[in-house]
């Protein structure tokens, strides 16, 4: 009894949860899955354990990266998130190279300053403008 009511309670949760791809993460998504039908199919799987992986994430009281979270997805494949005015955007997906052909390595992000013009004055803001990868050698030290 108390299972099948968790169950409810994270599928309940995982509904508050949105989830979608950006033009990018939807573009690479497309090359993993050429065919038409398993691709919808397969985001639309892949945006519902999504959904249920971060829910249960926050319902435990952990807190994911919402700029830049790394997720190793099925079959090697790693998705990179971001999180932005509630809702968790797919950005990039690639899937994990041999280590004999170079690793993948580790993500950072990218920022680029800039001017704000609001009211009279000028601001200056730290803009996210995409992510790096960084070479094994510099990412595992």
């Amino acid at each position: 009894m108390k299972y099948t009511e968790s169950i409810a309670q994270a599928e309940k949760n995982a509904l508050r949860v949105k989830i979608t791809f950006t033009r990018s993460g939807w573009r690479q998504f497309s090359r993993l899955n050429r065919q038409l039908g398993a691709r919808f199919i397969r985001a639309f799987v892949l945006k519902r354990e999504l959904a249920l992986y971060i829910a249960a994430y926050e319902s435990a009281g952990k807190h994911l990266d919402t700029e830049c979270q790394e997720l190793r997805y099925e079959d090697g494949i790693y998705l990179l998130l971001r999180r932005s005015q509630g809702v968790w955007f797919i950005t990039d997906m690639f899937v994990e190279e041999l280590p004999e052909h170079g690793a993948s390595g580790r993500f950072v992000p990218v920022y680029f300053w800039t001017q704000i013009k609001r009211g009279c004055s000028l601001l200056l803001a730290h803009v996210l403008i995409g992510w790096k990868r960084l070479p094994e050698t510099v990412a595992w030290r």
